[in-house]
């Protein structure tokens, strides 16, 4: 902004904060457009239980204004950690209606998928790495030896590889043994590995990656896995590099020598191949080359008699080179480790068993430098709500980015093209993507045909907030490709409401069932997690059914209790909710509740150092008010997760723990400004310091006059589309000075 144009907006906030003080003494006697509304103005009658609903959350004269004029409010200054406490705690208010959100199913199926990983990895996936990486580094070991100094391509490749596979077995395990010359070699990786501080070009890599987060972190054998699967699959054998082309002779011929070690030991290829369709039917196939592809090349290119000295003749590597470049081998959308310059190494290059390609990431790629030309910008989870689920609010609040970033749009509608051609085989081919597939039915705009509090911008924006959380513990779970109690059975009845998204239910309790199938049939899923997954599947099938019945204006039925026959009425199902989730956690199969606190790293930008965090916090109770099909109007309490979205400097990763300390010292970074539209109290925070000042007046000076859709920035306090004098008032209502 030129200085001229500072000095203008400044002189100008000023006199609006001045007089905008005049109207804060009669702020309740007049109302603005966008503004919250009083009671008196609501479409909603009173429920007839609220005074059952503030007995436990009261609530003043603002946050009534928002719960009516909304339909809805979530209130963020309760924060809670263990989701079976929250509906527990409801099971004995018989005049409260239970509200079932779709946040609490989508944590419960993060809760049993991670637990179920973990034992996955600590179970299996450990064993099969460690074994399959001391036979490949005996084997390489024994090539070494074999092979002439007068090959020296040839020869050096061999010693790599010998590298390659014993940093991993260190990395596994620290008394391995370490041949001496590679000796030099292998201690600067595993010491970079462990410290994981440095950021090189390649061959060396972004080692801050190695740092384990996650559910790795804090358990050593997991995180001795997450070392070394994280070296596997971040290494690339490049084919070819415009800067540096003697190392890719040299990683080519590596790359069929690995190749060639798995061709001749069966018992090295059963574990590579157990190893990668596990974790392919998790988080699906890598789109770089595999080493079963790399042999199929050597077949085709050298049909008999081969042998590993013909690669030392270049003219034998270039027609290897052009092999590849035939459209059966997958082109890498995305280039895993730190180069010097764009393009410097082409997007196909082999990989032992590479990170795997995810949607969302690819989003993440193409909405970056170069495709945006400025070298700084990170991208926002929004991007991923707005291109990949076709959200329309999603795209609304990224106005202003496309505004700044004009090469953002074009991008983003090339992107929806791309997405709108998923079929719905494609979606559901890997747990990864079916989990993002589930997320869909959230982020509809909903018509006439469901309830009023699910009518309005506020409801889209709280979906958003839900469906940023599970993609956030998604990214988490796969970060590195995510007591026994006996509890009495009481009698619950009451009024009960679930949040009316059938096809929700219906996708996610598939996914259930497609998880326990497949796993079950690959030999490594823990009997456990079989009765969780049956579990929760039976009870989001049962939720469908009573989300339809809302959909469709039905009642849902409510028993007349008694001690001696119980409980029968699909009211009483719902509102007994907190005790089916006390049985879920404390049942045999021994199913760990975890709270929803967590973090990952999602993107990373090598000039500038910003890596790009999304972090869930505590559970914040939503208060809802609607109609039954007979006409009685009443209000319900449930529980929803919070997002949160921010950036770290320096390349620094936020584990878990950090994370959690920062939400227990109430230190974490202010939330996304459109959560404004429901939760409360809501901020009036223009520049995120936690105080309402003269700065934050300057923002929305800086801001004066511009036009976007509803509440497309923060400024836009009143969602009324432009930033105005009545903006400016509602802020300084909330001056701290």
């Amino acid at each position: 902004m030129k200085k001229g144009k500072m000095v203008i907006s400044v002189g100008i906030v000023t006199l609006i904060v001045i007089a905008s003080f005049g109207f804060m003494g009669v702020k309740n006697e007049f109302k603005l457009k966008g503004a919250t509304a009083s009671s008196t103005d609501s479409p909603y009658d009173s429920p007839v239980n609220m005074d059952a609903i503030e007995e436990i959350y009261p609530l003043d004269s603002a946050a009534k204004n928002k719960l009516f004029t909304n339909g809805f409010v979530v209130l963020k200054d309760y924060g809670y950690e263990n989701i079976s406490e929250c509906y527990w705690g409801l099971f004995d208010k018989h005049a409260v209606s239970v509200f079932v959100t779709s946040d609490v199913f989508l944590h419960l199926f993060h809760v049993v998928h991670d637990n179920m990983l973990k034992d996955i990895e600590q179970e299996y996936l450990y064993n099969f790495t460690e074994l399959l990486v001391q036979n490949l580094q005996q084997e390489s070991m024994v090539i070494y030896d074999t092979i002439s100094p007068l090959l020296p391509h040839v020869y050096e490749a061999a010693r790599r590889n010998v590298v390659f596979f014993t940093v991993a077995c260190v990395l596994l395990n620290d008394s391995s043994a370490v041949p001496s010359y590679v000796y030099t070699n292998v201690t600067d990786y595993v010491d970079k590995i462990l410290d994981h501080s440095v950021t090189e070009f390649y061959p060396g890599d972004d080692y801050t990656q190695y740092e384990p987060r996650g559910h790795y972190e804090g358990n050593k054998c997991l995180e001795r896995y997450f070392r070394c699967m994280k070296w596997l699959g971040r290494r690339i054998f490049r084919i070819e590099d415009y800067k540096y082309p003697e190392e890719s002779h040299i990683e080519l011929i590596q790359a069929v020598l690995i190749s060639q070690m798995l061709q001749d030991s069966p018992s090295a290829m059963q574990l590579w191949t157990q190893l990668y369709n596990v974790t392919s039917l998790l988080v699906g196939t890598a789109d770089s080359i595999t080493p079963l592809m790399v042999w199929n090349a050597i077949g085709n290119v050298f049909p008999t008699n081969f042998m590993i000295s013909f690669l030392e003749n270049s003219s034998n590597l270039e027609k290897l080179r052009s092999e590849f470049e035939k459209p059966e081998y997958p082109v890498s959308d995305i280039i895993p480790v730190p180069t010097e310059y764009p393009g410097q190494i082409p997007p196909r290059y082999v990989q032992f068993i590479g990170e795997r390609f995810v949607p969302d990431s690819y989003i993440f790629q193409q909405d970056t430098y170069p495709h945006i030309s400025d070298p700084a910008h990170l991208p926002k989870g929004l991007e991923v709500m707005a291109t990949m689920l076709g959200s329309t609010r999603a795209e609304q609040l990224l106005y202003d980015e496309k505004q700044i970033y004009p090469q953002l749009g074009p991008q983003m509608t090339k992107l929806q093209d791309k997405f709108k051609n998923y079929t719905k085989e494609d979606w559901q081919k890997t747990v990864y993507c079916n989990w993002l597939y589930t997320l869909d039915p959230l982020l509809e705009e909903f018509n006439q045909s469901y309830p009023l509090f699910m009518q309005n911008m506020a409801w889209q924006d709280e979906k958003l907030n839900t469906a940023l959380s599970s993609w956030t513990q998604l990214r988490h779970d796969y970060i590195l490709y995510a007591k026994q109690t006996n509890v009495p059975s009481p009698v619950g009845y009451g009024y009960g409401y679930v949040e009316p998204i059938p096809l929700f239910y219906h996708r996610l309790a598939s996914l259930s069932r497609k998880i326990d199938t497949d796993l079950s049939t690959l030999g490594v899923l823990p009997q456990g997690y079989h009765e969780g997954f049956d579990m929760l599947a039976d009870e989001l099938e049962r939720y469908e059914v009573y989300a339809q019945k809302i959909v469709d204006n039905l009642p849902l039925t409510k028993a007349d209790w008694n001690e001696e026959w119980g409980w029968g009425g699909e009211q009483d199902d719902i509102h007994e909710f907190g005790l089916w989730l006390l049985s879920f956690f404390s049942g045999w199969y021994d199913i760990e509740e975890k709270t929803p606190m967590l973090v990952a790293d999602v993107c990373t930008n090598s000039l500038t150092g910003k890596v790009l965090h999304e972090g869930v916090g505590r559970f914040n109770p939503i208060i809802i008010v609607y109609e039954q099909p007979n006409g009685t109007t009443l209000a319900g309490i449930g529980f929803v997760m919070s997002y949160y979205e921010f950036e770290m400097d320096d390349f620094n990763r936020l584990s878990d723990s950090e994370w959690n300390g920062w939400i227990e010292n109430g230190s974490v970074p202010p939330r996304p400004f459109w959560v404004n539209s429901y939760i409360y109290p809501g901020s009036r925070d223009m520049n995120g310091d936690k105080k309402i000042d003269i700065l934050d007046m300057i923002v929305l000076g800086q801001r004066w006059g511009q036009k976007g859709p509803p509440h497309w920035i923060a400024a836009d306090v009143n969602s009324d589309g432009t930033v105005n004098i009545l903006d400016i008032i509602l802020v300084a209502q909330h001056w701290t000075g």
